[in-house]
């Protein structure tokens, strides 16, 4: 039985955050398969958190933190007493994650990370210099010094060997795991109703939502989008209540949606759509595919290599009009439609699954002890 530690999670797990539903979803499963996993939250923990970590076995680590590194006392007890067997950090550009890392080292406790795509250049763009200094001081170390890295896509691989060309360490190709609270339900082809969704956060420009108005705009009245988002969201509040002033009478704006309400909307939908400008994986893709609901994405989706490859689902011509026209095209061809439902269903339920994907993650943890044991024998013999 390993002790895993889980960083990068929210201390609220119903929060719009693919990161956090991954996290979550490996966490549930490497419990399941009975060794004693760990979520690192910084805040204080809600309800939901504290029931669904019951239910699960998972243990809720409460470390405060700032913004450059955890509280002391507390760090130095989790890894001093309680002592993982070896760290998983999600995500990148986090000032405290880098702190972790190098107290890790310190106490010779190996951890591996999961960008999480982050380091594509579309994410790089958005404060493009400060991003890089940050790279260079605290990532690209912290980086260097894991374990193991993780990609989800070879493009994403390809990358980070380019980034790190004298990486001593692992790389491994992993995919994200759908949700769990997901995996019971099935697309039901309601085609009749002409229901096309979308569910994830509102960033304007780098999901794409923008993108999503203008193809409303150009479909028939009849032929509905509707958008599952965080409408809390302070960042995007007045963005978002003047998108909802001005959006055609087609789109419709809701509040997230988890576990089994948002297994019900994507199985009752005829169509899922992604049109973000920098999306690596998706994983309300994964989730929609897992259902057998056909998905069409727009071509800066990094998976949509995969579904032309696979011929899983369609790809959006970039043209707000052209890809209206398509979809209303698509929507009248219900035998096309079950063809890409069989074939994304058949495709995420032999690379998403849950349980699966935690067991990759597993068999990557057990090459880095048994690679880490390797090298301590080898330093007491010389």
């Amino acid at each position: 039985m390993l002790k895993i530690l889980h960083v990068g999670g929210e201390a609220s797990l119903e929060v719009v955050s693919g990161v956090n539903n991954v996290i979550l979803s490996i966490a549930k499963s490497q419990s399941n398969l009975g060794h004693q996993v760990m979520l690192l939250v910084e805040d204080n923990l809600d309800k939901t958190a504290i029931s669904i970590a019951k239910e699960t076995g998972i243990k809720l680590v409460h470390v405060g933190a700032h913004t450059w590194g955890y509280e002391k006392e507390a760090l130095s007890n989790l890894l001093d007493n309680i002592r993982p067997d070896i760290v998983h950090l999600h995500s990148i550009f986090n000032p405290k994650q880098a702190y972790l890392a190098r107290k890790l080292v310190k106490k010779k406790i190996p951890y591996i990370v999961t960008p999480h795509a982050m380091l594509f250049p579309p994410h790089l763009k958005r404060n493009f210099l400060k991003k890089m200094i940050y790279f260079l001081l605290l990532e690209k170390p912290k980086l260097e010094q894991a374990a193991a890295i993780t990609f989800m896509t070879p493009r994403e691989g390809r990358l980070l060997r380019d980034l790190l060309p004298n990486f001593p360490g692992k790389f491994r190709l992993i995919t994200n795991p759908v949700d769990l609270g997901i995996i019971e339900q099935a697309w039901k082809g309601n085609l009749e109703r002409k229901r096309i969704v979308y569910l994830g956060r509102f960033d304007l420009i780098g999901k794409g939502i923008d993108i999503l108005v203008k193809i409303a705009r150009c479909l028939p009245p009849d032929i509905e989008i509707h958008l599952y988002t965080d409408m809390r969201d302070n960042k995007f509040s007045t963005t978002l209540r003047k998108f909802r002033l001005k959006s055609p009478v087609n789109l419709y704006f809701h509040s997230p949606i988890f576990g089994v309400e948002k297994a019900q909307v994507l199985s009752e939908a005829s169509l899922y759509i992604q049109t973000s400008r920098s999306e690596v994986f998706g994983l309300s893709i994964a989730n929609a595919m897992y259902l057998g609901l056909p998905c069409a994405l727009a071509d800066t989706v990094n998976i949509a290599d995969l579904f032309k490859e696979q011929d899983l689902g369609f790809v959006l011509p970039f043209n707000p009009q052209e890809a209206a026209d398509c979809l209303t095209e698509i929507l009248q061809k219900p035998d096309l439609l079950c063809y890409w439902s069989k074939r994304s269903l058949s495709y995420a339920q032999e690379h998403f699954q849950p349980d699966k994907v935690a067991s990759q993650y597993l068999t990557l943890y057990y090459d880095v002890l048994q690679s880490q044991e390797s090298i301590i024998k080898l330093s007491t013999i010389t």
